[in-house]
């Protein structure tokens, strides 16, 4: 019994060392510099993104139908 508490002792404070820091921002000074560091690096994402422009058929939206299947009232002719 000796023999598993003890590396568990022994090990315990190691991992709990090593875990990562979730803690929330306490004060507004972390706050903003946590919220400006969001705002960088979805920038950077955005920037790596290429612009897409949109096709012919991507631009034209899809004829709306009724639960039935058939043509929604506006579009009858």
């Amino acid at each position: 019994m000796t023999r598993l508490i003890l590396p568990l002792l022994v090990l315990a404070p190691v991992m709990t060392a090593c875990a990562p820091d979730t803690r929330m921002p306490e004060s507004g000074y972390q706050w903003q510099q946590r919220q400006e560091r969001i705002e960088r690096e979805w920038r950077a994402a955005q920037s790596q993104v290429p612009a897409q422009t949109p096709t012919k058929t991507q631009a034209v939206a899809p004829a709306q139908t009724s639960t039935n299947g058939a043509p929604a009232p506006e579009d009858r002719s």
